[in-house]
């Protein structure tokens, strides 16, 4: 296994490859893994929301992690992510994740029936208790309807195989005081469009959907806001964003998706019913691909001179 749990890892929430049947397509998964590890990507998150997680089976989601852990060989680590409905196939997902070599895995509460805090932690608990592995909260309540920074996960929060909080939401505050209460937990930004924000107040790396497209950027943000070059950073956060805002006018995750197959091999589409793209969509974001590109040199010039 990959030594260092995080550090400040720049993690890619990778795609899903999946053919025109529906099938994974595992080949180009390890191809689209191992492009991501030569252009500077320093960590792989699989079956997370832009993996479309849900929408796998638990064979399906066993598998592509695996198949993650084989393609980032000793290179970099994989971390996994195994919430799901119930807790007995969490456990079962947790389970095959530690076997499979990941170098941490990271949940979500449980959907659909309204559980209390407290079952909610009991759910968390019982998945740590079950499987020896590092643990990573997923906050992401646009998704979930529950914020784990208002409170009452004590519980799980306190617990020594909990590492991390992948803080994917817009309340920044919420998170900064999830640190000073638990300063021992790594806030990893989840949302690449408040990555510099999220750094100012604590968080370490970041795990996100546009990671694996501009990662230069994300490591020159990085650099910059290190050295103290505010400005400079700023500038960088601009253009992450204008790709941010361009993928999610055309649906995030298929736009996404169809960029992530231009760098290694075409990844198909998304699971229905998550939606495609069609012919003037793709046009679209060959253009906005230019552009990053263009983007992309620049930055690099400017740190090459800086």
């Amino acid at each position: 296994m990959v030594t260092g749990i995080f550090g400040d890892r720049l993690i890619v929430a990778a795609p899903t490859p999946i053919r025109a049947d529906e099938s994974l397509d595992l080949d180009a998964f390890a191809l689209m893994v191992d492009g991501d590890i030569s252009r500077g990507v320093e960590g792989i998150y699989v079956a997370g929301s832009s993996g479309e997680g849900l929408l796998l089976s638990t064979d399906e989601r066993i598998a592509l992690t695996r198949s993650a852990v084989e393609a980032a060989g000793e290179r970099i680590p994989v971390y996994a992510h195994v919430g799901a409905l119930s807790t007995r196939e969490a456990i079962s997902l947790a389970g095959a994740a530690r076997e499979a070599g990941a170098a941490a895995i990271s949940m979500i509460p449980p959907l659909y029936y309204k559980y209390s805090t407290a079952e909610v932690v009991a759910h968390f608990r019982a998945v740590i208790d079950a499987v020896d592995i590092p643990f990573i909260l997923y906050n992401i309540p646009q998704f979930t309807g529950r914020d784990i920074s208002e409170g009452g996960f004590e519980g799980v929060l306190e617990l020594s195989q909990v590492v991390g909080i992948k803080h994917t939401s817009q309340n920044l505050y919420g998170a900064e005081r999830l640190i000073q209460r638990y300063p021992h937990l790594t806030l990893i930004n989840g949302f690449d469009e408040l990555y510099l924000p999220a750094l100012s107040i604590g968080a370490r790396g970041a795990i996100g959907t546009t990671v694996g497209l501009q990662i230069e950027l994300f490591r020159s943000l990085r650099a910059r806001h290190a050295r103290g070059d505010v400005d400079g950073a700023r500038t960088v956060q601009t253009r992450i964003n204008e790709t941010v805002q361009a993928l999610v006018q055309e649906g995030v995750f298929a736009a996404a998706k169809y960029l992530a197959g231009k760098q290694s091999t075409p990844l198909g589409t998304c699971r229905r019913p998550l939606p495609g793209l069609d012919d003037d969509a793709r046009r679209r974001l060959d253009a906005v691909w230019d552009r990053l590109r263009d983007s992309v040199r620049s930055t690099s010039t400017e740190d090459a001179l800086s």
